[in-house]
């Protein structure tokens, strides 16, 4: 009978303590910058250490701008009342370099409604084209022009908001530099979206910026090689270096 009984009580206390884990619920919103990574930063975050404690949401129609998003009803109440931890913001992909003060008050405006949530701001620093703005060439010629507007606008909101920044731009561009054949296969063929290589690259980053944590330790390459994995790691340590292992 007293084995029995010590058996109840251990499965009573192992649901009891299931139950009472927290949550971490994250929020990403965006277009299709954030809807590409979609399938790989769940994969990735369910293969991780928190993969019983993370709850995700993803919120990306393709082409819209976080002014867009501040004046959507739908975005505004999922905000308002989906009791995250994280709100991740992401804007179109040309906005926060051609149009800095537009991104910057819709960041500014979306941090301060989060806040009031009680969740924190993520913001998801995008990439430059891959050949540049083709739409704004005078600006934009190339890559590293667009990518350095990019890093700048959401270095600058990141501070202004007091938030966190995961860098995903500025892990891109050290794997350019890395290594250039893989650098570029980052991109799909219209040298803008995420291949799987790049979407594998984002969800690195979110992991590290979230958790503050390397992703090293995870099982899971989203396809790629051990060496383009590695690759990819060891940009996403030189980006964060505050990382734990």
């Amino acid at each position: 009978m007293k084995p029995l009984l010590s058996l109840l009580l251990l499965l009573t206390l192992s649901f009891t303590l299931a139950q009472g884990q927290e949550k971490t619920r994250i929020l990403f919103i965006g277009n299709s910058y954030t809807g590409q990574v979609r399938g790989t930063v769940t994969k990735l975050f369910q293969a991780s250490p928190q993969k019983d404690s993370i709850e995700l949401e993803f919120v990306s129609p393709g082409g819209k701008t976080l002014a867009f998003h501040l004046e959507n009803s739908s975005t505004v109440e999922k905000i308002k009342n989906g009791n995250w931890d994280y709100v991740v913001l992401q804007d179109q992909s040309q906005t926060p370099a051609v149009f800095p003060d537009k991104f910057r008050d819709a960041a500014v405006d979306l941090d301060k409604m989060i806040d009031q949530a009680g969740a924190m701001t993520v913001f998801y620093q995008t990439w430059g084209r891959r050949d540049g703005d083709k739409m704004n060439p005078k600006l934009f010629p190339d890559y590293k022009k667009m990518q350095k507007a990019l890093s700048d606008s959401y270095e600058s909101a990141a501070r202004r908001c007091k938030a966190r920044l995961a860098p995903v731009g500025d892990t891109w561009s050290e794997v350019r530099k890395a290594d250039s054949a893989l650098g570029l296969a980052l991109y799909k063929k219209d040298g803008s979206h995420p291949s799987n290589k790049g979407a594998y690259l984002a969800a690195c980053v979110f992991y590290a910026t979230i958790f503050e944590k390397s992703p090293r330790s995870i099982n899971f390459r989203g396809g790629l090689s051990d060496q383009e994995a590695e690759t990819i790691l060891e940009a996403v340590e030189k980006t964060l270096p505050s990382l734990s292992r």
